[in-house]
């Protein structure tokens, strides 16, 4: 009986252990879910981030970004944020 126990509080702590890799992993790729990227042309890229409407425009190296912009609605130009 205590082989059994032993065997049984081993199994329980490794699902248990597996079970919270899984959450925290599954919390840290939704950070991005709203990000959708799109080629620019010009040997640029840009970000939309869905949840806000802001659009980031980024070199082509990737190391600086150029420009910040809002959506306030389809239809309507995109506003300037601020350019870095």
């Amino acid at each position: 009986m205590n082989k059994l126990t032993a065997f049984l509080m081993v199994v329980i702590t490794a699902l248990c252990f597996v079970l919270g890799t899984t959450i925290q992993s599954k919390a840290q790729n939704k950070a991005y879910t709203t990000i959708v990227p799109f080629p620019t042309g010009v040997d640029r890229v840009g970000f939309l981030d869905q949840s806000n409407g802001r659009i980031y425009v980024y070199d082509s190296n990737m190391t600086k970004c150029i420009f910040v912009g809002q959506i306030e609605s389809l239809g309507k130009p995109v506003t300037e944020v601020s350019t870095p």
